[in-house]
């Protein structure tokens, strides 16, 4: 009896560990797929978000608002850059575009992203709460943008960086008159409340032009 009593003990024992490692192995599977580099768009080619993730200066832990997101094209791929412990914080006008990101978001389980219906002239972000912000392929789109950029302010930290990408008509060869040269876009940031601080080229078709607040909240 003493010697089946060990036996017993002995196979016993194992379950709490064995539920503890299942545990965490789950938990870390969790936490990957929120970690996990975004699926493979056509874009990618063309647009290198990696390339301007990396360029930029994003870092993991950060917290950064996207004005413009539509459905989230480049939302993941920030959302991946600053990990578990940053937030992506995602604009747009319209609803529907955030459904598809709420959406996306939980079939991935990814934690890090809130949705944030704004206006034409207020991204409507927390305050004093964003150490970066992207406008991608959106400025053109903008009613409002001198507004849009001073409502924009209050809800970056001292410091913080705004990162605008613009398809030029110019390289891209577009003549349709929808895009943006690269002399509009500084013209209506100088009449803002932010300056140019210097425009990168790397892109085939596009621009990005990092700002600066002239006057820190």
């Amino acid at each position: 009896m003493a010697a089946t009593g060990r036996s017993d003990r002995k196979q016993r024992k194992p379950a709490p560990l064995i539920t503890a490692l299942a545990a965490i192995i789950l938990f870390g599977l969790i936490g990957q797929s929120a970690l996990a580099q975004p699926r493979p768009d056509p874009r990618d080619e063309r647009e290198q978000p990696g390339k301007v993730i990396e360029v930029t200066g994003v870092r993991p832990g950060m917290i950064i608002g996207e004005i413009g997101a539509g459905s989230g094209y480049f939302t993941f791929w920030l959302s991946w850059a600053v990990g578990h412990k940053g937030k992506i914080y995602a604009n747009d006008i319209k609803r529907s575009g955030l459904d598809d990101i709420d959406r996306r978001a939980a079939d991935e389980w990814v934690t890090n992203i809130e949705t944030v219906l704004g206006t034409v002239d207020d991204p409507r972000f927390p305050r004093g709460s964003l150490d970066m912000v992207f406008m991608i392929n959106a400025f053109h789109e903008f009613e409002r943008p001198i507004e849009l950029l001073a409502n924009l302010l209050p809800s970056l930290k001292p410091g913080a960086t705004v990162v605008i990408q613009e398809r030029d008509p110019v390289r891209s060869g577009s003549s349709s008159g929808h895009f943006l040269t690269q002399e509009k876009v500084a013209e209506t940031i100088g009449r803002s409340v932010f300056e140019l601080v210097r425009i990168e080229t790397f892109l085939r078709h596009h621009n990005l032009y990092i700002l600066k607040a002239r006057n820190p909240v």
